[in-house]
């Protein structure tokens, strides 16, 4: 802020040169000035505005203001501070200048909020659910590849290729859910792809398993459910496990230095 313009000049002058000034003041307000209005009229600090308003009440001005009868008070200090520069040693004053002050200000702790989706606590979870739909999605797709094998002949080529769509539905949505997308063209068609292989392992893991239902005694319906809940299982948890992956790889780009 600057200082008003008295005598001419701008810059902070003595008691002395801002007597007068304040004299004119103390005229038109009928009352010697409180402290704080002469540091605020002239830019000033505390020290300098107790003295000016000790030389009013010298001169014979009566004092009526809110500071009449009240010790003298610590006001804020408005002087210059120097900071000292990086590699410079606090109060270490050279003859052809100031000496320079450090000035240390201390962090205020920041206490996050609970329960945010960014706080470390948070985070930990989403990793343990993450461990657990990825165990429902395994135990899944593990009940599909045994159908899918029963289903096959008895040789190892042919139960091989029996499992293989719902083990690279699994592979699929691993990646999809752990590799993020920065391009949105390259985001359809991922997803594009990951649907037609869903597609593929639903399609053939359903009549495989309907087919060893119904072997193994399944009647009235129950072996064209069964397999139903098997595929909505593996479902449900490729899309939880999807939404997962998003919501860790958004806290860890949110806090980059903490570790997730």
């Amino acid at each position: 802020m600057t200082a008003p313009a008295i005598n001419g000049t701008r810059y902070p002058q003595p008691v002395d040169e801002l007597l007068p000034a304040a004299r004119e003041i103390a005229e038109d307000l009928g009352e010697v000035p409180a402290r704080n209005e002469l540091m605020r009229r002239f830019r000033i600090g505390a020290p300098k505005a107790q003295e000016l308003r000790a030389r009013l009440l010298d001169g014979g001005l009566r004092d009526t203001g809110p500071d009449a009868g009240l010790p003298a008070e610590p006001g804020p200090d408005l002087r210059p501070v120097f900071v000292a520069p990086a590699g410079a040693s606090p109060n270490s004053g050279t003859g052809s200048g100031p000496a320079v002050t450090a000035v240390s200000a201390e962090p205020s702790p920041q206490v996050a909020p609970v329960g945010h989706p960014g706080t470390p606590a948070d985070r930990k979870q989403l990793l343990r659910v993450r461990w657990a739909v990825r165990a429902v999605l395994a135990l899944g797709v593990a009940a599909s590849i045994a159908g899918n094998v029963l289903h096959a002949r008895d040789e190892l080529i042919s139960q091989v290729i029996s499992a293989w769509s719902p083990l690279a539905l699994l592979l699929t949505v691993e990646l999809i859910s752990r590799v993020p997308v920065y391009r949105r063209h390259l985001a359809v068609a991922r997803w594009i792809a990951t649907a037609v292989i869903a597609g593929i392992a639903a399609w053939v893991s359903y009549w495989h398993m309907a087919a060893v239902a119904s072997r193994y005694g399944e009647t009235g319906g129950a072996q064209y459910l069964l397999p139903l809940s098997v595929d909505g299982l593996v479902v449900v948890a490729s899309i939880c496990l999807v939404e997962l992956g998003g919501r860790i790889a958004s806290a860890r780009r949110n806090h980059p230095t903490q570790e997730v």
